[in-house]
């Protein structure tokens, strides 16, 4: 029980952090392999163990931290990011995690942890009430969102994420678009960012500037969009599922 208390502390920690309480590599080790046998901490994954509460038996960390401890630079994305945005509609028990190195998914307590690639090199945080939780911005959250609607939820989960939305920056949003560089992207930006512009606070201007990067030639939002049920939204040339927009011209 020494260094319980320390461990506590760091709540999620790795055989470095580990070495820094003990004071020894080995020593670290043998204590970590003592500690998960008495029920004291929790291995997580390979080289990733949590704190565990003594009353309940159940890890200290919740899913968002552990997440961000799997390496230097593993941060939270897509829903997962949404929901420390405190923005998310559906109670998920998947998290998305980027990182520069590679991660397997691997499942602790009830949740699996999906690894989704390196992603772009920008608009990475920590979230204000925990800085050890890295994180998407909010910007960066919706553009990544757009991107792979299937991370956030599907398009519906993401529409009511967005009608909440604080208000975006516009140059933040111009910088992540740009660095995907994606026609579609800019079409699917464009309805989102118009459809709720005022609360948003997305002025005439950045709309028009994302209008000159979308072309002329049609895209289908999503799967649903492509089964006949879809709606085109001339300006962005873009198909809409029927249900998410109440008026425009019926796509055949």
């Amino acid at each position: 029980m020494k260094y319980y208390e320390d461990f506590l502390k760091l709540e999620v920690f790795n055989l470095e952090d580990a070495q820094k309480v003990v004071g020894s590599t080995e020593n670290a080790k043998v204590i970590l392999n003592s500690y998960v046998k008495k029920g004291l901490i929790k291995h997580v994954r390979r080289n990733l163990y949590c704190a565990v509460n003594l009353e309940n038996r159940e890890a200290t960390a919740d899913r968002y931290l552990v997440a961000s401890k799997i390496n230097n630079n593993a941060y939270l994305t897509y829903h997962s990011a949404f929901e420390v945005h405190g923005l998310s509609h559906q109670v998920s028990f998947l998290v998305y995690v980027a990182s520069e190195q590679k991660i397997s998914d691997f499942e602790f307590e009830g949740v699996l942890y999906k690894y989704v690639g390196i992603g772009i090199q920008e608009g990475i945080t920590h979230y204000r009430l925990n800085n050890k939780i890295r994180l998407t911005d909010l910007e960066r959250t919706v553009v990544d969102s757009l991107d792979r609607l299937d991370y956030c939820g599907g398009v519906y989960e993401l529409d009511e994420i967005i009608k909440i939305c604080r208000v975006l920056d516009e140059a933040k949003l111009a910088k992540y678009l740009e660095m995907y560089d994606k026609q579609i992207l800019y079409k699917k930006a464009g309805y989102f960012l118009e459809r709720y512009q005022q609360s948003l606070g997305i002025t005439d201007g950045f709309l028009s500037q994302i209008e000159k990067r979308t072309g002329n030639t049609k895209s289908y939002l999503d799967e649903e969009a492509k089964n006949g049920n879809g709606i085109l939204i001339k300006r962005w040339s873009l198909i809409v599922p029927k249900p998410l927009e109440g008026k425009g011209d019926v796509f055949v």
